[in-house]
């Protein structure tokens, strides 16, 4: 099997939408994105990228990186917002692999840095981020928020 990490295309959306769903049920979400609302917040907004791990046999995962302006100093910097790969391809490498090339634009982009999160009961992430070089951060005081819609 050939791995290819690249810039996701339209073509790829309905494949990402899927992982997308499979993501928000593993945390107990309900998905309720649409294609055209990925396809306008990714390709006609530009609000995020997003990378996709590709095979023979189609995508296998995909990372969204969404863009974060830094108000005092005037950089931006990346957030790895959702890293998923397949089930049945996982401990192969193609998280790190998404990582990895998601490093690399950043720093093409000139980006102040790359951030990723996961949770406090996944040590295996935790692990594998600390091996590739990633420092841990303090966990940030509380937040908030409130429904919208």
């Amino acid at each position: 099997m050939t791995l290819t990490i690249r810039e996701a295309v339209p073509e790829d959306l309905p494949q990402v939408l899927e992982m997308i769903a499979q993501l928000a049920r593993h945390h107990g979400d309900e998905p309720t994105i649409r294609l055209g609302v990925l396809q306008n917040l990714v390709f006609d907004q530009g609000l995020a990228r997003i990378l996709v791990a590709a095979e023979e046999e189609g995508l296998v995962g995909y990372a969204l990186i969404l863009l974060r302006p830094n108000l005092v100093s005037g950089g931006v910097g990346h957030d790895i917002n959702h890293l998923f790969v397949t089930e049945w391809r996982r401990r192969g490498g193609i998280g790190r692999a998404l990582i990895a090339v998601a490093r690399e634009g950043a720093m093409r982009a000139g980006a102040e840095f790359l951030r990723i999160g996961t949770h406090s009961g996944n040590p295996g992430a935790q692990m594998a981020y600390r091996d590739m070089g990633l420092q841990e951060l303090p966990v940030p005081g509380p937040r908030f928020q409130v429904a919208l819609a």
